[in-house]
C-alpha cells in the first residue's frame, strides 16, 4: 500500500533533476513558461476562461461617483452610504429594464424602514406615487413621478444572511428616468427615453408643474418670490400670462425690463389676468367665458373711458357684474382706480364669484371669526366678508390657502404681490369640480384669446 506514494516522490524527484539538467538547454525556455503562473490569475484572480463569480450586483462594473446629473428633487435616505452606479448590464431583473440611470445605495436600516421614508417623501407636494396595479413579473418597490419632468424608482433588495444570522446591510437602488434626457444626458434632441408615454400619460391636471430653473422665461423673477409660488408662476407663463411683463400696454412695454414679481400688482394688471385665465380655463366652455366690452359701451367708471388700453377687460368686467359698479347696485363705486394696488379683500371680492358661479352667502363677522379664525375679522369691508366666507367652503382649494398660506391674519388692506395673484388664478372652481391651468396645458383644442 505504500508503493503509490514512493512513486509518487520519485517521479517529482526525476522532474526536478531533470529540469536542472536542462537549465541551460535550448528547451529550457519552454519548460519555463509551461510551469509559470498565468499572468491573467495575477491580475484579477480569475481563471481564464471562467465567469466572474458572485451575482450581478457584486460586480465591479460602473462608476464609484454618483451620477453628475442626479436629480437634487431626490431625497436622501439619512442613514445611507452610496455605493456606486450600476452599469446597463448588471441591472438586476427586479428593475425595470428601462429604468434608466441606477444607482446603488446600503444602510444598516431595515428594508421596511426605507421604504417607509420614501413612501412619506413621495407624498410631498410635486411628488406622487404611481400605482402599480395590472402589472405582471418583478416590479420595483416603490414609483413615483415629480411633476412632469422625473420618474423614479426605488428598488429595496436585502443581501442573504448567512445561517439563521440576519443581514447586517440592507442595499437599494434608485433609478431615474427624465422626460427630456437631452438636456442632461447628451442625447439626440428629439429623441423620447422609454418611459416618456407613461410619464406624460399619467401626469395629473390639478397639482403645479415644476421645471428645472433654466428653463423659464424669466429664472431670476421666477427666483426672487417664496419657493411655493413658483410653480403656479410657471404654469400660467406656459399658457401665455405675462407675469413678469410691466403693467400697461403688453404691446407697447414688450421691450422693457420683466417687474419684481413679489411687488403689488395693480388693479387694471389683475383685471386682464383674470379674465384672460378663466377664458383660457374654459376655452371650451363659451357660456362661463367672460366678453369683452365693444367700445361702444357707456363706461362704467369715470376714470375708465373708451380710449383707455384696457377698457374692454375693466368694462367686460363690471358689465358681467364681477367688479362692482353703479351696473351691479354699488352707487358708491364711480371710479375704477386702475393704477391703485390691489387688495386682498378685492382679490377675494373679484374672484370668488368666478368660483362658485352663484350669488355669494350671507356672512358677518362672528361668522368670519369662526371659520377661518381670523383676528382682524373686523377691519374686512362688508362688502368682501361674504366672499372671504365663501372662500372658506371651498376647502383646500380656497384662494386664501393657496395664495397666502396659514395665517390667523387676513390683513385685508395688505397689497397682493403678483406672485401670489398668480397663485390665486391658477385654479376656478369648487373642490370635485373645478378646473386648473394644467387642464389648459394637457387639452389639445385651440385656447380662447
Amino acid at each position: 500500500m505504500f508503493l503509490k506514494p514512493v512513486s509518487v516522490s520519485l517521479t517529482a524527484i526525476a522532474l526536478v533533476i531533470g529540469l536542472s539538467a536542462c537549465a541551460n538547454s535550448p528547451n529550457s525556455e519552454t519548460l519555463e513558461r509551461t510551469f509559470a503562473a498565468d499572468p491573467r490569475l495575477a491580475e484579477n484572480g480569475e481563471i481564464p476562461g471562467e465567469p466572474p463569480p458572485g451575482p450581478a450586483l457584486e460586480g465591479v462594473e460602473g462608476s464609484s461617483e454618483l451620477p453628475q446629473d442626479f436629480p437634487e428633487t431626490i431625497p436622501p435616505y439619512p442613514n445611507a452610504e452610496f455605493i456606486r452606479t450600476i452599469a446597463p448590464n448588471e441591472t438586476p431583473e427586479s428593475t425595470a429594464a428601462d429604468a434608466g440611470v441606477v444607482t446603488l445605495w446600503q444602510t444598516s436600516d431595515t428594508a421596511e424602514q426605507v421604504l417607509n421614508f420614501y413612501e412619506q417623501q413621495f407624498n410631498q407636494p410635486n411628488w406622487e406615487i404611481v400605482p402599480q396595479t395590472n402589472q405582471t413579473g418583478p416590479q420595483p418597490n416603490l414609483i413615483a413621478r415629480h411633476d412632469l419632468d422625473l420618474l423614479v424608482n426605488i428598488d429595496v433588495e436585502p443581501q442573504i444572511g448567512m445561517g439563521e444570522n440576519p443581514p447586517q446591510r440592507v442595499e437599494f437602488l434608485i433609478s431615474y428616468v427624465r422626460s427630456n434626457p437631452a438636456q442632461t444626458t447628451g442625447e439626440t434632441p428629439g429623441s423620447q427615453p422609454p418611459n416618456a408615454i407613461a410619464l406624460e400619460a399619467a401626469t395629473p391636471v390639478s397639482q403645479p408643474t415644476s421645471e428645472p430653473e433654466e428653463t423659464p422665461a424669466t429664472p431670476t423673477a421666477i427666483e426672487q418670490v417664496p419657493e411655493q409660488l413658483r410653480p403656479y408662476l410657471r404654469d400660467l407663463e406656459k399658457i401665455g400670462i405675462a407675469i413678469a411683463q410691466p403693467p400697461g400696454n403688453p404691446i407697447a412695454n414688450a421691450t422693457e425690463s420683466a417687474v419684481d414679481l413679489n411687488q403689488g400688482i395693480t388693479r387694471k394688471q389683475f383685471a386682464r389676468w383674470l379674465l384672460e385665465v378663466n377664458n383660457k380655463i374654459y376655452a371650451n366652455q363659451s357660456g362661463k367665458q367672460i366678453r369683452l366690452a365693444p367700445t361702444t359701451a357707456n363706461p362704467a367708471f369715470s376714470d375708465v373711458n373708451k380710449n383707455h388700453p384696457d377698457f374692454p377687460v375693466i368694462q367686460g368686467l363690471a358689465e358681467a357684474g364681477i367688479i362692482p359698479s353703479a351696473l351691479s347696485g354699488d352707487s358708491s363705486a364711480t371710479t375704477f382706480r386702475p393704477d391703485a394696488i390691489l387688495t386682498r379683500e378685492q382679490l377675494l371680492l373679484w374672484k370668488v364669484p368666478l368660483d362658485i358661479r352663484r350669488n355669494l352667502p350671507s356672512a358677518s363677522v362672528d361668522a368670519i371669526k369662526e371659520s377661518w379664525g381670523f383676528q382682524d375679522a373686523g377691519k374686512i369691508d362688508p362688502n368682501a366678508l361674504r366672499a372671504v366666507y365663501a372662500d372658506y367652503q371651498n376647502g383646500d382649494r380656497a384662494n386664501i390657502r393657496r395664495a397666502f398660506g396659514y395665517t390667523t391674519l387676513f390683513q385685508p388692506k395688505k397689497e397682493v404681490t403678483r406672485a401670489e395673484a398668480a397663485a390665486a388664478l391658477w385654479f376656478f372652481g369648487v373642490q370635485g369640480e373645478g378646473l386648473a391651468v394644467p387642464d389648459v396645458l394637457a387639452n389639445s383644442s385651440p385656447v380662447a384669446p
